[in-house]
């Protein structure tokens, strides 16, 4: 286990290759990735080393020649205008775009022409289908009814099969069908993206939008740019703005690399831009490398800071329960500065196009598209802890079987996130025991909308933080960019960690003084515990009302008017008891929102006095 130091990186200015420079490395005519599928001493090697995933591709695309291509559904498609359902027409493009790939990819491995007449009938389908624009981001059927244009993110990952597919395989697809399919490329997405990356059209949210959109959108446009334009001139200008909006996509982070998406939207969007910046360096030998554009450093390494032991994860924000980094990816940082010798792929088989061709080619040779990175933070290993100082998140480990590991955030908050200063996740054995309960399931047309912190589940009523009578916590990010909240380090010593914070400027109740939220994770084998303390101070005359809350998808049962007990689905289960300098009460309410089941346990305190301190401590049963 490695740890970055306190101190933070200063944000250092990069300077970009010349135009001329680029122009200078450029291939002459566009390419993709890989080799045209006719060079045969290309693709022979990558298919006899890859023989079971080419035999798996071959029987996918052999059963689909007898099932034809999925229709497009316009049913399921503007389901989403009248019910707010985006996964039906979500599912529908999804196998329409999955059964070209799957004929491309098999065409390309045999080139034997067994797939090649569904293949052009399948492309020119999918190319002339009404919108390559997901209806959940055209909520006012702008594209749908052609009076706009945008690319988003499925937009951009069409654009990349299709411009790909055009050019790995030149000549032998139909010339009506390469006209067509050319036509819909440069109307839809290739001519929209000029005018906004070379011409004076304003540019897409995403250009310059801190979201993991600006990462997939690039890596999908990026891909079909660099195949398709003719002009070296037009495919430098586009590198360098690339590059450039590229910074917008890592301002997501935190200066110590913490990402404010959250788990699973570090693994989509970075694994994105780790395809990016192959891509980016295959093309120009790699004279760019966007990983050596500002704290990409931190952000690469801080998956592997954030992990609790068994490389267990907090879900906070929009990250399910069970999300975990990709170890893939991972692998491939670690690849990346040359802290392993073993060449990984940042894709897997089936990802994107020129995802799946790294993972076929990339494990097969010592080569590098990119150079090494050396990285300049400063690392000691530490086993027991990671502070991220920037976003103000601590991560706790344990030691023995019988120790927890927590890991409690009072800041970190941006794209996806929730009302969660000062929540926290427990885990004991792997059993994500106390604690945020994670993300939604699925997405509907209230996930990013106004009616977004309607849910508990994005609330803060459905999260372990306080509630100050009555009052929840404001919008976090709201919040946050009005008070400078901060992460106190009371004790770090190798028996117990105790961190803490002020948690009152994220309430609206002007009566409140201050309100102090401190968290210790006590490593003793067969003792170890943790405790999570609330001390709330009113002003002068004014009465506590403070409901300390925990959270748990296992199985709550009381003990006591003071304790109880959480069972988890595997068995594991531990005790929770409360003391208060107050009278309390305890309570359980089940909650359900975004498929997501869970029980919250609310620890009611009143007292005439201004000040109380509430504790639960929990240890393992």
């Amino acid at each position: 286990m490695r740890t970055v130091l306190m101190t933070l990186l200063t944000t250092a200015v990069v300077a970009l290759p010349s135009l001329q420079d680029l122009i200078a490395v450029l291939p002459d005519a566009p390419a993709s990735y890989a080799r045209p599928c006719a060079d045969r001493s290309y693709w022979q090697p990558l298919v006899a080393a890859n023989a079971a995933l080419v035999r798996a591709t071959r029987a996918r695309a052999t059963a689909q020649l007898a099932s034809g291509m999925p229709p497009w559904d316009a049913t399921a498609y503007e389901l989403y205008f009248k019910t707010g359902n985006r996964l039906a027409g979500q599912d529908m493009m999804n196998r329409r775009h999955t059964y070209v790939s799957n004929l491309f990819l098999a065409e390309c491995f045999d080139m034997t022409g067994t797939f090649l007449a569904a293949l052009d009938a399948s492309l020119l389908s999918l190319a002339t289908q009404r919108t390559w624009v997901l209806a959940a981001h055209d909520p006012k059927r702008l594209v749908y009814d052609d009076q706009d244009v945008f690319v988003d993110l499925n937009a951009a990952k069409v654009s990349s099969l299709l411009a790909t597919t055009l050019t790995l395989l030149p000549t032998e697809l139909s010339v009506a069908t390469r006209d067509a399919v050319s036509n819909q490329l440069q109307r839809r997405t290739l001519q929209p993206m000029l005018d906004r990356t070379i011409g004076s059209t304003a540019p897409f949210w995403w250009q310059v939008g801190e979201s993991n959109w600006n990462a997939v959108c690039w890596n999908g446009m990026a891909s079909a740019l660099l195949a398709s334009l003719p002009s070296k001139s037009d495919r430098a200008t586009v590198l360098l703005a690339l590059a450039e909006q590229s910074e917008h996509y890592l301002a997501s982070f935190g200066r110590d690399g913490y990402g404010t998406e959250g788990v699973a939207y570090f693994n989509y969007g970075f694994q994105e831009f780790a395809e990016l910046r192959e891509v980016v360096c295959a093309q120009t030998n790699g004279l760019l490398d966007l990983f050596a554009l500002p704290n990409v450093d931190a952000i690469s390494h801080a998956p592997a800071y954030f992990e609790m032991r068994s490389h267990h994860v907090a879900a906070f924000g929009d990250a399910r329960l069970d999300a975990r980094f990709l170890p893939h990816l991972l692998d491939y940082v670690q690849w990346t500065y040359g802290e392993s010798s073993k060449p990984t792929s940042p894709r897997r088989f089936n990802s994107t196009l020129p995802g799946t061709f790294m993972a076929l080619s990339i494990p097969l040779s010592t080569a590098r598209a990119c150079s090494v990175r050396q990285s300049p933070i400063a690392i000691t290993p530490d086993p027991l802890r990671h502070i991220f100082p920037a976003a103000h998140v601590a991560v706790l480990r344990g030691v023995s079987a019988t120790d927890f590991d927590v890991t409690f955030k009072v800041g970190g908050n941006g794209g996806h996130s929730h009302n969660d200063m000062g929540s926290f996740a427990i885990v004991l054995n792997g059993a994500n025991v106390l604690g945020d309960v994670g993300g939604p399931k699925y997405y509907d047309a209230k996930t990013f909308g106004p009616d977004r912190y309607k849910s508990p589940l994005m609330n803060a009523y459905g999260h372990p933080v306080p509630v100050v009578m009555g009052q929840l916590q404001l919008e976090a990010v709201r919040a946050q960019a009005m008070h400078p909240f901060s992460l106190r380090t009371d004790l770090l010593s190798d028996a117990q960690d105790v961190v803490s914070t002020d948690l009152a400027a994220a309430y609206n109740v002007s009566e409140l003084q201050s309100l102090n939220r401190s968290v210790a994770l006590v490593r003793s084998p067969g003792n170890g515990h943790v405790r999570i303390s609330d001390t709330i101070t009113m002003q002068p005359g004014t009465a506590v009302d403070v409901e300390s809350v925990l959270t748990t998808v296992g199985v709550w049962a009381p003990t006591s008017n003071t304790s109880g007990v959480v069972t988890m689905p595997s068995g594991i289960r531990v005790t929770v008891t409360v003391s208060a300098s107050a009278p309390f009460t305890l309570s359980a309410t089940a909650l359900s929102s975004y498929g997501v089941s869970w029980t919250r346990i609310g620890i009611h305190v009143t007292s005439t006095s201004a000040s109380a301190t509430v504790t639960a401590q929990i240890a393992a049963f």
